[in-house]
C-alpha cells in the first residue's frame, strides 16, 4: 500500500511514473544496492532505469540449473519454476529470483553472454528466442531444426549493431553437428562450415574468427568475413599437441579441451582425466592464430588471468 501511494504521488507531480526519476537519484540508489538480486531487479523496471544504473555484468557469470530431471518441465510446472539462476560468490552459491521467461518456451538451447536461448520444441521448433533475465529483453531468431546450442559473439544490448549468433545443428542420428550463423536483419540461418564435426561444446570469437574444438580434438577456424579468395574455414588436428603437454609417468589423457578468448588473447584450456594429474585443467596461450596444415603453436602455460576468472564444469 505504501508503495502504491508513493507511486501515485510521483505520477500526480507531473512525471510519467517511475521512469521519470532523475538520473542522479537513480545512481545514488543503485550505489546502495548490496546484493546481486537488487542489481538484477533494478534493471528490470524500465529502459530509463537500465540506462541510468551500472550494468549487472560485474555479477556474472550466472549459473543456469534445472530444478527437475528430464528434457522438458512437467506440464503442471511453470517454466520460471523450472529454471534457476545462481551467482557464484567465493565458496557460496546464491540463488537469484528471475522473472518469468517468455511463455511456451520450455527448452533451453544455450546460455551465452548472459542470455538464454529458448525454444518451443527440440526437433522442429517454431519459435527460437533469446531472452535476457536481467532486462527482460527478447530477440526472436529464425527457427532452426534440431538446434543443439546457441552462442553469441557479443551482448546484443551492449553491441546492438555488432554481434552475431552461431547455432549448432544435429546431423542425422550420429553425434555430428554443423554450425550455422545469423546476423540481425537476416531472414534465415546460413551455413558457417559445411563439414559436420563431432560435437560443438564451446565457441570462442577472436579477431574476426570463430574457433571451436570438437570431441575428436579437431580445431575448426571459421572466418566470419572471408574474402573472395579466402577459405571460409580451416581444420587442424590438435590431439598430438595436447598429448605432448603431459610429461607425467603414467601418462594422463585429455578429457576435454576448449578455446577461450580472454583479455585480447586466444587461450587453449585442456581438461585432464581424473587419474591423479596435479592439475584439473591447464591453460595455454596461442602464439599466433592456427593455420591450415600447420601444427598448433602454443606459448607458455598461463597461471594468472589477472582480473579475469575462468569457470569450468566437471561432468559427474
Amino acid at each position: 500500500m505504501r508503495f502504491a501511494m508513493k507511486r501515485a504521488r510521483i505520477c500526480r507531480a507531473g512525471g510519467s511514473g517511475w521512469s521519470s526519476l532523475h538520473v542522479d537519484l537513480l545512481e545514488q540508489i543503485s550505489g546502495h544496492l548490496s546484493t546481486e538480486a537488487d542489481h538484477l531487479h533494478i534493471h528490470q523496471v524500465c529502459a530509463h532505469w537500465r540506462a541510468s544504473t551500472s550494468p549487472p555484468a560485474a555479477f556474472r557469470p550466472w549459473i543456469l540449473t534445472l530444478r527437475a530431471a528430464g528434457r522438458s518441465p512437467p506440464p503442471a510446472l511453470p517454466a520460471y519454476h523450472y529454471y534457476s539462476i545462481w551467482h557464484p560468490r567465493r565458496h557460496l552459491q546464491r540463488e537469484v529470483d528471475m522473472g518469468a521467461p517468455p511463455a511456451g518456451l520450455p527448452h533451453c538451447r544455450g546460455a551465452s553472454r548472459g542470455w538464454l536461448a529458448l525454444a518451443d520444441a527440440i526437433h522442429s521448433p517454431t519459435r527460437l528466442v533469446l531472452w535476457d533475465p536481467a532486462s527482460g529483453a527478447e530477440i526472436r531468431l529464425p527457427p532452426l531444426d534440431s538446434v543443439i546450442q546457441v552462442f553469441l559473439s557479443a551482448d546484443p544490448l551492449a553491441s546492438p549493431d555488432d554481434w552475431m549468433a552461431v547455432a549448432s545443428q544435429r546431423q542425422g542420428n550420429m553425434c555430428a553437428q554443423k554450425p550455422f550463423f545469423w546476423r540481425p536483419g537476416d531472414a534465415a540461418w546460413s551455413v558457417l562450415c559445411d563439414r559436420p564435426t563431432a560435437g560443438i561444446d564451446s565457441v570462442a570469437f577472436h579477431g574476426g574468427r570463430m574457433y571451436y574444438l570438437d570431441c575428436m580434438r579437431l580445431l575448426v577456424v571459421c572466418d566470419l568475413n572471408p574474402g573472395p579468395a579466402q577459405a571460409p574455414f580451416r581444420i587442424t588436428n590438435t590431439s598430438g599437441v595436447m598429448n605432448r603437454l603431459c610429461s607425467c609417468d603414467p601418462f594422463h589423457g585429455v578429457r576435454g579441451a576448449h578455446m577461450v578468448s580472454c583479455a585480447g588473447d586466444l587461450l587453449l584450456v585442456v581438461v585432464r582425466e581424473n587419474s591423479g594429474h596435479p592439475s584439473f585443467a591447464e591453460i595455454y596461450k596461442l602464439e599466433k592464430p592456427p593455420e591450415s596444415g600447420r601444427p598448433l603453436e602454443l606459448g607458455d602455460r598461463v597461471r594468472d588471468l589477472g582480473e579475469h576468472s575462468l569457470f569450468l564444469s566437471r561432468d559427474i
